[in-house]
C-alpha cells in the first residue's frame, strides 16, 4: 500500500524533537503551518512547500520541499535556533514509515524580520529542506493469455 505525505511530516517532527536542546528551547513548541495567536516565542513552524511524485514501473519517489522556520523576538536567538535545526535536519536519516529516506538536505534559506499581532519585531529564520523518499509500488496480479493465429 502506498503511503502519503503524513509519514514524512511525522518523521520530520520526530527528528526535530529528538534534539533535546532544540526541543527545550522552543517554549512556543512546534506547529504545522502556523502557530495560534498568543503562542509564546521562540517557536517553530513547518509545512509542505512542494511535493511532486515520480513514478517508475515498480516504485515511487516523493520529493518534498518542507519549509521549516524559527520565530523569535531576538535575532541572535533565532539564528542560534536555526543553527540547531540545521544541525538536526541537514543530511539526517529520517525514519519514514513505509518509505526509505534518500536525502534530507537544506536547499534554500531565509532570514526575515517582521512584526507580530501586537506590533513587536519578530525574526523569522529558516529555509526549505528537500526530503526524498522512496517506496515500492504494490504488486498487482497480472494475467497471461495466448492467442492462436492462422497464417494463410
Amino acid at each position: 500500500m502506498l503511503t502519503n505525505l503524513a509519514p514524512i511530516k511525522q518523521a520530520l517532527v520526530q527528528k526535530l524533537r529528538s534534539n533535546a536542546e532544540l526541543k527545550s528551547a522552543l517554549t512556543g513548541s512546534i506547529h504545522e503551518g502556523f502557530a495560534p495567536t498568543g503562542t509564546a516565542y521562540p517557536r517553530l513552524t513547518y509545512g509542505i512547500h512542494y511535493a511532486p511524485l515520480d513514478y517508475t514501473w515498480t516504485s515511487m519517489t516523493v520529493e518534498v520541499g518542507m519549509d521549516v522556520f524559527v520565530y523569535s523576538e531576538n535575532s541572535v536567538e533565532a539564528d542560534n535556533l536555526d543553527a540547531l535545526v540545521f544541525a538536526t535536519l541537514h543530511d539526517a536519516e529520517l525514519e519514514v514509515n513505509g518509505q526509505s529516506t534518500l536525502i534530507c538536505r537544506r536547499v534554500s534559506s531565509l532570514s526575515l524580520p517582521d512584526s507580530n499581532e501586537e506590533g513587536r519585531k519578530i525574526y523569522q529564520v529558516g529555509g526549505v529542506y528537500e526530503i526524498w523518499t522512496h517506496q515500492l509500488l504494490p504488486t498487482t496480479a497480472t494475467s497471461s493469455f495466448s492467442a492462436d493465429a492462422v497464417v494463410v
